[in-house]
C-alpha cells in the first residue's frame, strides 16, 4: 500500500488544542450508548466484546475496541469534540523534540502495554506519558486518526501507537507492539463491519485544527 507523500520537508504552525489524556474507554462509550441511543447501521462485530449490551466490569477502563471511524466519529460529536489529525496526534505524542517515544528515544517496556496479548487500563502506564501529559500513547491500541485517503483504487484510513497485539507468524499483520510515535499503518476502509477489531481504539481531541 503506498502512503502518503511526507518526505518532503514542509513547517507547520499548531493552532492550540486539546487532546483527551486517556483513550476513549468502555466505561465511556457505554455512557454513550446509554445517552444518545446511538445505533449503527452496520452493527457486525460491534462491540463484540461486550456482554449483553455492557461491557465486562474487568474492562471498563480498558480502550474501547470493536469500533468502526464512523462510531469514534458520533461518539466524538456527542462529547462535543473530534478525532486528532495525524498532525495532532504525533505532536501530543511527540513534543516539539521530535523524540521516537512520548518518554524519549529508547524504547523501555515498563512505560507501556508491552506485547502483554491483551489490552490494560488506560492508565496503567503513567510513566509512559508525553511531554503534554497524554498518556496511553503507543502499545495498548491503535488510534484512529480522522483522516480517510482515496488513492483512486480504495478508502483508507492511518493508525498510530502500536498495539498490544504483537504477531510473529505471518506477513501480512501490521506491525505490532508499541511503535515510534511518527510510525504509521494503513487501515484498508472496507466496511465498518470488517473495520471493526479488537486492536483499534480512539481518542478525542477538542479546539481548532492545524493550520499550515
Amino acid at each position: 500500500m503506498t502512503y502518503p507523500d511526507f518526505s518532503d520537508t514542509m513547517t507547520v504552525r499548531m493552532k492550540k488544542f486539546f487532546m483527551d489524556r486517556y483513550p476513549v474507554t468502555n466505561g465511556q462509550f457505554y455512557e454513550f450508548i446509554k445517552t444518545s441511543d446511538y445505533q449503527s447501521a452496520d452493527t457486525c462485530n460491534f462491540l463484540r466484546h461486550w456482554v449483553d449490551g455492557k461491557p465486562p466490569k474487568s474492562l471498563v477502563n480498558h480502550p474501547v475496541v470493536y469500533i468502526s471511524l464512523e462510531d469514534a466519529r458520533a461518539y466524538a460529536a456527542w462529547a462535543g469534540k473530534r478525532l486528532p489529525t495525524e498532525m495532532e496526534w504525533q505532536y501530543a505524542a511527540q513534543g516539539t523534540d521530535m523524540r521516537k517515544y512520548p518518554w524519549g528515544n529508547e524504547m523501555d517496556s515498563t512505560r507501556c502495554n508491552f506485547k502483554t496479548g491483551h489490552t490494560t487500563p488506560v492508565n496503567a502506564f503513567p510513566l509512559g506519558h508525553s511531554p503534554f501529559g497524554v498518556e496511553d500513547m503507543v502499545g495498548n491500541v491503535w488510534q484512529l486518526i480522522d483522516q480517510v485517503y482515496d488513492n483512486g483504487a480504495y478508502y483508507f484510513g492511518l493508525i498510530r501507537g502500536g498495539s498490544f497485539y504483537f504477531p510473529t507468524t505471518s506477513p501480512w499483520y501490521v506491525t505490532g507492539g508499541p511503535l515510534p510515535v511518527d510510525h504509521p499503518e494503513v487501515l484498508l476502509m472496507v466496511a465498518p463491519s470488517l473495520d471493526r477489531c479488537a486492536t483499534i481504539g480512539f481518542r478525542c481531541v477538542a479546539g481548532a485544527i492545524k493550520e499550515y
